[in-house]
């Protein structure tokens, strides 16, 4: 039994081998680090204009460049968004019992679908009526709301980062 503190949210070992595919993983060892790129830009790319959307909202941008904002970025967030899902499945199931036996990757699995959730809600609530021009003002609770999201792609990215190595080990020697 590990002593780590989320050792109890971790992914079945009988599950992760049920979706291990050696086919995939050959299939896909070539394009590995190619695909990884792609992951990492695309999902920067999404988390900067998701940043850069809720920035605007929350410092009460001028309607009119707030609406021509998110015209603009409407088209890039959504391909990046689905670079960035697409990608990480891809990722996941070249060796889903390596990746899914590490610590983070429940507490990241469950701020994406909590990110997702918030974003499918956000678009409908927020995003398509300020893009529309229909609202004058952005109202208190859609900035709340768009800070909430953007603190929850951070816990995304903050995850995947502890999740992606193990812990380094310290050597203590002195040479002095």
């Amino acid at each position: 039994m590990s002593n780590h503190p989320l050792a109890f949210m971790r992914l079945p070992t009988d599950l992760l081998m049920a979706l291990d595919s050696r086919t995939f993983h050959f299939w896909f060892q070539p394009v590995h680090y190619l695909v990884r790129m792609l992951h990492i830009l695309s999902m920067g790319g999404f988390f900067g204009m998701e940043l850069l959307f809720a920035l605007a909202v929350v410092q009460q941008m001028d309607r009119d460049a707030l609406v021509r904002l998110s015209r603009f970025m409407l088209r890039p967030l959504h391909i990046s968004y689905a670079k960035a899902m697409i990608t990480g499945f891809a990722l996941f199931f070249y060796d889903p019992v390596h990746i899914g036996a590490r610590a983070y990757i429940t507490p990241k699995l469950l701020a994406l679908v909590l990110s997702g959730l918030l974003e499918w809600y956000g678009h409908k609530a927020l995003y398509w009526p300020i893009m529309k021009g229909r609202d004058e003002k952005v109202s208190l609770w859609c900035k709340v709301f768009c800070f909430s999201a953007c603190l929850v792609w951070v816990a995304v990215i903050v995850f995947s980062c502890l999740n992606s190595e193990g812990v380094p080990k310290v050597f203590l020697r002195h040479y002095f």
